[in-house]
């Protein structure tokens, strides 16, 4: 009897170890990094180590690692950053990465091709080739009707498809405001939204607020960098969760939520608007899409998930093209549909959330 309690204190006593040693061993990287945890936070500088680190140790021409970039790159990033003592967490939904550092900030990396550098084929280089000094225009017709093409990712996509929209628009007699890259700013966003067709062609991503691997919220790029000072310049709309900081690459965009549409825009401010945002996720879940409906719009439409930029610019010329003659929203979307096979692979299709009945008027006969 007394050999048996003596087993049973020698075993319990190994397991406790056992446990104790598995619970401090949790997360082994978190004590490997120099930087001391009552230290002032570099999130920028914590970012970069992070994506030089993995995207060394991947083979970013693989063309897997373009189709299914979650699995890869996405993957081994989000577990680098969950290893870092000045996270809370890093979550990864879909092609997004939420990282909330302890001092409660956010950063979110939205746009997954641009990290991997990608932007390097004869393709590509045509759209750079095609900038020109038309970061701002405007023309004004009898009409009244009014569309905002806004371009925020002119520097990095061109405004070729841009100006094949604006040709279609002004053909119909709509008055035409173009803007693109730090002009689209936050104050821009939160005060000239009324019109009745409004075209961003910008990043976009989800916003994971508590770390559970799910979203919360679409978030959408403005043209405005992120800078030290943006938190104290908006503090209303950062403290209310209307903004956030977004990064492209190696460059942070302020990104706004639906939270920052619902303050600005009242019920009926949109003049039943068709919304048009050319971005990865608009439409990945009804979130942004319900602030603009209930603002007044008509229709809200989008891409699912990740959309190639190439394939995006393409068919949003197409579907002003098919709107112009007088196709209505579900019929463009049904159309487009995943609109080449790059969104097939990535599973992203063109789809709306609202009134898919509407139709560009034709104006001038």
């Amino acid at each position: 009897m007394h050999l048996i309690k003596k087993r049973f204190v020698t075993i319990l006593i190994l397991f406790t170890l056992i446990i104790g040693g598995t619970l401090s061993c949790a997360h082994p990287l978190k004590n490997s990094f120099e930087q001391p945890l009552n230290a002032e936070i570099s999130h920028d500088e914590i970012i970069n180590q992070g994506l030089q680190i993995v995207c060394k140790e991947n083979n970013l021409e693989n063309i897997y690692a373009i189709i299914y970039p979650s699995s890869l790159l996405l993957t081994e990033l989000e577990k680098w950053y969950n290893s870092h003592p000045m996270i809370e967490f890093a979550s990864l939904v879909e092609t997004t990465i939420t990282i909330k550092f302890i001092d409660g900030s956010y950063t979110l990396l939205m746009d997954i091709f641009s990290l991997m550098n990608g932007y390097d084929t004869e393709n590509e280089r045509k759209f750079y080739d095609s900038i020109d000094d038309f970061s701002s225009y405007n023309s004004e017709c009898a009409t009244g009707q009014t569309a905002l093409i806004l371009n925020p990712s002119e520097y990095l996509y061109g405004n070729r498809h841009c100006k094949r929209i604006i040709n279609k628009l002004l053909n119909k007699g709509y008055n035409i405001v173009y803007l693109a890259n730090e002009d689209v700013d936050l104050p821009y966003i939160e005060h000239n939204l009324h019109a009745e067709i409004i075209y961003m062609n910008t990043h976009a991503g989800y916003w994971d607020i508590d770390g559970d691997n799910e979203a919360d919220a679409v978030v959408i790029g403005t043209g405005e960098y992120w800078t030290n000072e943006t938190e104290e310049i908006y503090q209303f709309e950062y403290e209310n969760q209307m903004i956030v900081e977004g990064m492209v690459g190696d460059k942070s965009f302020i990104a706004f939520t639906p939270a920052l549409i619902e303050y600005y825009y009242q019920p009926g401010d949109l003049p039943s608007s068709m919304v048009y945002m050319a971005t990865c996720h608009a439409t990945y879940d009804d979130s942004m899409a319900n602030a603009f409906l209930d603002s007044g719009a008509s229709v809200y439409m989008g891409w699912t998930r990740n959309t190639i930029f190439w394939t995006n610019s393409l068919t949003s010329v197409l579907a002003f093209r098919l709107f112009v003659r007088g196709f209505n929203v579900k019929q463009v979307c049904r159309f487009i549909r995943f609109g080449g096979i790059y969104n097939f692979l990535l599973r992203s299709k063109l789809t709306y959330y609202g009134n898919g009945e509407h139709r560009i008027l034709r104006l001038v006969s």
